[in-house]
């Protein structure tokens, strides 16, 4: 290594930094900017078999998932509400009862929807309620009130005689025969008709809760009522697995709606037909008891003389006159005073919190009368308490929530607060009102019958004793008469009612699915494949350290390209094309032009080198020397490689004696040159392996030998061994003066690669560019260093080139 300092004045030129030197050898140094596209495409290209493979992965998924995806029907049915003068329900609140668990429940109990299974392997997930071929196992299968939830498995013996049921939650075990009763030890009743399919054969199962199931029901319930106008519409949807069973259980629960929705009319009929009832026996029994009164007193003073009135000399005139004042005002006063009584007792119930409604609408001759207001706050409060004592019987913990089912439901908080307001404020604040005027009209009756009572002093007692009572009964006769034609009415009423709402168009069994999406999920899968592959190959592209690309020599590493040598199938022993041999040997042209303008005029002298084993300098260097010799140049080809030089072999010439001999003394410089094929190029083999070859190669011998035959020849190339193999490739560069780097697309590292470009950058060495080898023509962003198809030259041969080591 003392030597290197000496042989700067053997440089031919100016020495530079080896970045700086590439850039000023060329104005193009940089080449023609790089398409991402085309780079992207060129990564996918790379791994397309991997692209290829996910993409069937993708595809297959796609499959297996739209297996595995339970196909959904949807039935329809549609419940019409009839126009009714006293409604069942208002508003949304027919959606919400159709979706409370009085309607949902029993079809679960009666569909046994609380079972999933038999299980299966594969396919899509259970539905609720019993599937698939064996579904007929659990005919007959009933809950007790008390039951034990979990998954079981049964097994039948394969005689058919026995069988056992485990719940394998509990690990508890239970053993019979057929024709036992199975899993009363589990709180269920259940006798399985065994057919000679099932011996042998075990079945798993899930049981759950019924409430569980009516909400998986639930999910699955859409209620759409029709817009606020007579008559109304309830549109039902349900989803599910198996269009039979989805369409039967719609029905099932269309029914059970209707059936539910009777009751609870009948049910409101009745408590009105009761409430009647109640007060008529009353009205009836004080009725009976006045008549009762008043027949003992007419018993009693029957023998008693008959009294004569004794009218005031002055009163004949007025006496009949002023008797029938003061009766109609005494009967009508008496009367009022009744209903006053039984308004403030009716005020007092429904202060007291009793449902004293039924007695306020007693007094409605009086409420209507007095204050029409009031008669409004008891028909709401009616209404109101039905309502809320209805959907109290409905629905469970309904007060804490104002939604049920997720339907939008009546406010019960709000409803219970109005409730109390008109109990303790509004028809308490009116009837004390009504009370107050009942007074004054009293008081006013009381004051008048006082007066004409003066004038009537004379009357007997008798008389107005038999008046009063016979007064007493025609108040009782007209307060029965009224109410058993109220009474009357709503028998007729209950003897018709009818349910408000009936099934309109029932719910059919669809033969398809709600929507086929097998194509599109096969489909969606492919397209997961396919992006997932092209993912991983710009992945794998943004990571790849190789030199693939024209801008990662040019941009990345700073060099100028020289040229672009194709991919040379003989070179791999196959055989090339014409035209492809036309390509290659116009890339070696192309590296000549560039070199001999890089170098300026006189001898060419140049070490070729690569970073790394397997880029193909030999390959270069021999070619390149080819190419020289057709143009005429007097070109010598020196194998520096000592440790593993292979030109002798490509060339069919002897290693032995070479370099090296003459580096050690033991050879002279008249027997170094050998011929070869052309007689413008003379090559000198590496000679004897020695150890010491690094040494030689850097002593005085070696640069005499270059500086003589520099004076022989036009061109003198060095081959020598890559970067990374040692010294020799630095020791002959500095030699020489000049090197060329000989780099591998798609195999030279580049990280390598810089770093002994960093090397280079530290001695005296011109790095002139570099040759990019074995660029397939499949890669499109080398397209700009390709040449046109059909033009090679007719006088050139492939043979020109000589297929050596790729090394």
């Amino acid at each position: 290594m003392k030597n290197l300092a000496s042989l700067s004045s053997n440089l031919p030129s100016p020495i530079g930094t080896g970045t700086a030197m590439a850039a000023a050898a060329s104005p193009t140094s940089q080449g023609p900017k790089g398409n991402q596209i085309l780079r992207y495409l060129n990564a996918i290209k790379r791994v397309k078999w991997l692209v290829l493979l996910l993409t069937l992965v993708g595809l297959g998924g796609g499959y297996l998932f739209s297996r595995l995806r339970p196909q959904r029907f949807v039935v329809s049915g549609q419940i019409l509400i009839a126009p009714s003068e006293s409604p069942t329900f208002v508003g949304d609140q027919w959606s919400v009862y159709f979706k409370n668990y009085a309607v949902i429940t029993p079809v679960v109990v009666a569909r046994r929807l609380y079972i999933k299974g038999p299980k299966r392997i594969g396919g899509p997930p259970l539905p609720l309620g019993p599937s698939g071929p064996n579904a007929g196992l659990f005919n007959g299968f009933t809950l007790a009130p008390s039951f034990d939830l979990g998954s079981y498995r049964l097994k039948i013996a394969s005689d058919g005689k026995s069988w056992q049921l485990t719940n394998i939650n509990l690990n508890k075990v239970e053993h019979g025969v057929v024709g036992d009763s199975v899993g009363r030890l589990f709180g269920y009743a259940w006798l399985p008709q065994i057919g000679k399919p099932w011996y042998g054969q075990t079945f798993e199962f899930d049981v759950m809760t019924p409430r569980e199931a009516a909400d998986g029901v639930l999910a699955d319930l859409t209620v759409t009522p029709m817009p606020a106008r007579l008559p109304r519409f309830l549109n039902l949807t349900l989803k599910g697995q198996e269009s039979n069973q989805t369409a039967g259980i719609l029905n099932d629960l269309m029914s059970t709606f209707v059936q539910s929705a009777g009751v609870t009319k009948l049910s409101d009929v009745n408590g009105a037909v009761r409430g009647l009832d109640s007060q008529l026996a009353i009205a009836t029994s004080r009725m009976n008891a006045d008549d009762k009164a008043l027949q003992q007193f007419q018993i009693k003073t029957i023998t008693a003389p008959r009294d004569v009135f004794q009218v005031t000399p002055g009163l004949q005139s007025t006496t009949p006159s002023a008797y029938g004042t003061y009766i109609k005002t005494s009967t009508e006063t008496d009367q009022l005073r009744t209903q006053r009584r039984d308004l403030k007792s009716a005020l007092d119930k429904l202060i007291a919190g009793a449902p004293g409604a039924t007695d306020l609408y007693a007094s409605n001759s009086v409420v209507t009368s007095s204050s029409p207001q009031l008669l409004s706050f008891v028909t709401e409060l009616s209404q109101d308490e039905l309502q809320y004592n209805r959907l109290l019987v409905n629905y469970t913990a309904i007060a804490q929530t104002p939604t049920v089912g997720g339907v939008p439901g009546v406010n019960m908080p709000r409803l219970h607060e109005r409730i109390e307001q008109l109990r303790t404020e509004d028809i308490p604040r009116l009837t004390n009102a009504v009370l107050a005027r009942l007074d004054e009209v009293i008081a006013r009756g009381d004051s008048a019958n006082t007066t004409q009572a003066t004038e009537l002093h004379q009357i007997p007692t008798r008389s107005i004793t038999e008046m009063e009572l016979m007064r007493n009964k025609t108040i009782d006769e007209n307060t029965v008469g009224d109410l058993t034609k109220k009474y009357t009415e709503a028998k007729a009423q209950q003897a018709v009612a009818v349910p408000d709402v009936q099934i309109q168009n029932s719910a059919v069994a669809p033969l398809y699915p709600e929507k086929d999406k097998t194509p599109f999920l096969i489909a969606g899968g492919a397209i997961v494949g396919l992006a997932l592959g092209i993912m991983i190959a710009l992945l794998l592209d943004a990571t790849d350290k190789r030199v693939r690309y024209a801008d990662q020599v040019t941009s990345g590493l700073g060099l100028t390209i020289l040229g672009v040598i194709p991919e040379i199938r003989r070179a791999k022993g196959e055989h090339p094309s014409a035209e492809e041999a036309a390509q290659a040997i116009e890339a070696f042209r192309t590296v000549r032009l560039n070199l001999a303008h890089a170098l300026g005029e006189g001898s060419v002298l140049l070490t070729i080198s690569s970073p790394s084993p397997g880029d193909g300098k030999s390959l270069v260097s021999s070619n390149l020397a080819l190419s020289f010799a057709e143009a005429g140049y007097r070109t010598l080809l020196i194998d520096g490689d000592s440790r593993r030089g292979e030109l002798h072999r490509t060339f069919g010439a002897e290693r032995r004696p070479g370099l090296l001999d003459y580096l050690a003394g033991e050879l002279p410089i008249d027997d170094l040159l050998r011929s070869t094929t052309h007689p413008q190029l003379k090559l000198i083999t590496g000679g004897s392996r020695k150890r010491n070859a690094p040494e030689l190669l850097g002593t005085s011998r070696m640069r005499e030998l270059l500086a003589s035959m520099r004076e022989k020849f036009d061109v003198v190339l060095v081959d020598t061994p890559p970067l990374g193999a040692g010294i020799d490739p630095f020791v002959l560069a500095t030699m020489t003066g000049n090197l060329m780097l000989v780099l591998r697309a798609g195999a030279t590292e580049r990280d390598l690669a810089e770093a002994k470009l960093q090397i280079v950058d530290q001695l005296p060495i011109r790095l002139v560019g570099a040759v990019l080898n074995d660029v397939r023509a499949t890669m499109d962003d080398y397209k700009y260093y390709s040449y046109s198809y059909g033009y090679g030259a007719v006088d050139e041969t492939a043979g020109a080139l000589t297929a050596g080591s790729t090394d």
